[in-house]
């Protein structure tokens, strides 16, 4: 008998390890979700939105319409920034109408970030723009940046835009966390963004734009994802930088907007 309460005792704490490891990682996955980011230091008043997603749930951002049937871009950021920090990219190009939507939890938005959460109110959200664009914009590009990557590539498998730009991407958010902290995040029951899965029905125009010197996602990674596309063979782009220093590489600019 005290063998067993000593066992019992034993599953109890690792139990509980278990789980309070896992919401640690879960943190990591989502850090932006728990860093106070003002949607109000990024500017740009009037073209604030708030959008109910379908659970009820108000996400906030921006949204530059440039009238109807202009191009659509929808850009996703990282895990630990507000989409935001693209409102000068929309800000500085009217040739196209910008969603920029906040996930849940990160900058203005209500709620908590889940994988699921976070596809279905992309594509809600972009259901929405393209109804405010007369329900026929000329194109439509998603762009997404890093775990915005993940989201990008998810959203494009069940909407077939005509471009997917991906900044930084990566395979599957565990083999990212992996090579932080080897073997760990494969045990825990965390969302793993296995971008490979859905590269294969992607039909659309996709271009890689990847950093030389990227810290975060190991080269293989973005490399088993270029390999994971078959019906379509991405342009892909490099610029020496590290990951989070892309946007000010020479040239990356003028790539992104050619790429759009």
């Amino acid at each position: 008998m005290k063998k067993i309460r000593i066992f019992v005792l034993l599953a109890v704490l690792l139990g509980g390890l278990y789980g309070l490891t896992a919401c640690g990682v879960q943190a990591l996955v989502y850090p932006g979700a728990s860093i106070p980011m003002p949607d109000a230091e990024y500017g740009h008043e009037a073209q604030r939105v708030t959008i109910a997603a379908a659970d009820g749930v108000p996400l906030r951002g921006w949204f530059f319409n440039r009238g109807a049937g202009s191009p659509l871009v929808a850009m996703y950021g990282g895990n630990a920034m507000s989409v935001g920090s693209f409102a000068d990219i929309a800000a500085a190009d009217s040739t196209r109408s910008y969603l920029l939507i906040n996930y849940r939890g990160y900058g203005g938005s209500e709620g908590e970030p889940s994988e699921q959460a976070l596809v279905a109110d992309a594509r809600h959200c972009l259901r929405y723009a393209r109804l405010k664009l007369g329900g026929a914009p000329a194109s439509v590009t998603l762009v997404g940046f890093s775990l915005g990557s993940g989201v990008a590539t998810q959203v494009a498998a069940a909407e077939n835009p005509d471009a997917l730009v991906l900044i930084c991407p990566f395979d599957s958010i565990t083999n990212v966390a992996c090579n932080m902290v080897p073997l760990l995040p494969r045990l825990l029951p965390l969302d793993s963004w296995r971008s490979v899965d859905y590269a294969p029905s992607i039909r659309s125009r996709v271009s890689i734009l990847r950093a030389t010197h990227d810290s975060i996602v190991p080269p293989a990674g973005t490399d088993a994802l270029i390999r994971a596309f078959r019906a379509t063979t991405p342009a892909v782009h490099a610029f020496p930088s590290d990951h989070n220093d892309i946007f000010a590489a020479p040239g990356f600019r003028e790539t992104l907007h050619s790429c759009m």
